[in-house]
């Protein structure tokens, strides 16, 4: 007699294939969630790596007069809008550059100095961040951007203006969001009087000396996690700006105009020279003089001129060489 299965057998195989089932779908949900949340935040880390690596190329490009006369516009600015580096507030920093970073290649503002200006705009921020009187009414020239995150503010500034540059028709202000999934940022600077206590860098939130520019810069980018549930995370950057010593120990170099008048001077000075050279030389000379009475012996020559010029050599005539006149004695 064959023996078959009962009912409660069969129950408890259904059972345990059910349970079997849930918990592979369950972790294979999980693995395919958390691959996408991994590629998510490898893109981001890719595309603000980029931004991050733009904003270090614009720090190191910072731009600063060689001739020493710089003004609130050539210098490095900071508001300290996030004195605790939370994750979801922002400072401000500003600072005049060359080249094209972050401005790309093609922009109008690669081939000369211009200002940035480089914060984290939210969706409720909408106060305006200029740091003087002329870089507001520049920035209220534009409605603040629409997307959010990361954004540089791009700005002309006044003293490279074209002379034709007509205030209502240009504007010279452009946005550039860089990471929109930057959610906060905080800057700390290298003290200038005190840059190192015990051997360690002394960072600093302010930075009062607006007309030079930091020896180093560190920048923490707080980034939006791919998981809600997730807590923010940072991306540090410590930058050395190459021109800090220039701009905190600067040198007066004389201006153009100056130095030509030195070499002018210096080039009459030199004509003088060689004016009483030549009168010298001219001394020098009259070695031919006549003899005299009776066949007296000639002029003694003139022997060797005063030294300063090229007219200074021997004088022409030999010595005791002078002609007898004509019917003389000899």
């Amino acid at each position: 007699m064959k023996r078959g299965f009962t009912m409660l057998e069969i129950m408890l195989a259904i059972m345990i294939l059910a349970i079997m089932t849930i918990v592979s779908m369950w972790t294979f949900r999980t693995i395919v969630r958390n691959w996408g949340l991994a590629t998510e935040m490898a893109d981001d880390l890719q595309r603000v790596d980029y931004a991050i690596n733009q904003v270090v190329s614009a720090l190191r490009s910072a731009y600063f007069p060689l001739d020493g006369k710089a003004t609130e516009a050539d210098g490095f600015m900071l508001l300290d809008g996030n004195p605790d580096n939370d994750p979801d507030e922002s400072d401000t920093i500003c600072w005049t550059k060359l080249g094209q970073a972050i401005v790309g290649r093609n922009s109008r503002f690669g081939a000369a100095p211009h200002r940035v200006m480089l914060y984290v705009h939210k969706e409720d921020d909408r106060k305006e961040r200029g740091v003087s009187s002329y870089q507001r009414n520049k920035l209220g020239k534009k409605a603040p951007p629409e997307e959010f995150g990361l954004v540089a503010d791009v700005m002309g500034e006044d003293k490279f203006k074209p002379d034709d540059y007509d205030e209502d028709e240009d504007d010279l202000t452009e946005y550039y969001t860089l990471g929109p999934n930057v959610q906060g940022f905080n800057c700390r600077v290298l003290d200038k009087d005190q840059p190192f206590q015990d051997e360690r860098a002394h960072w600093v939130d302010t930075w009062d000396t607006s007309n030079c520019i930091p020896r180093r810069v560190q920048l923490t980018f707080w980034m939006k996690p791919a998981d809600d549930a997730k807590e923010p995370y940072p991306i540090v950057r410590v930058v050395e700006i190459p021109l800090w010593d220039i701009s905190q120990n600067p040198v007066t170099v004389t201006s153009e105009d100056e130095a030509e008048e030195r070499r002018r001077k210096s080039g009459r000075k030199g004509g003088s020279s060689g004016t009483s050279g030549q009168k010298g030389g001219g001394n020098g000379g009259g070695g031919n003089a006549p003899g005299g009475n009776g066949g007296a012996p000639g002029g003694q020559g003139g022997g060797a001129g005063p030294a300063g010029g090229p007219g200074g050599a021997p004088g022409g005539g030999p010595a005791g060489g002078g002609m007898p006149p004509p019917g003389g004695m000899p």
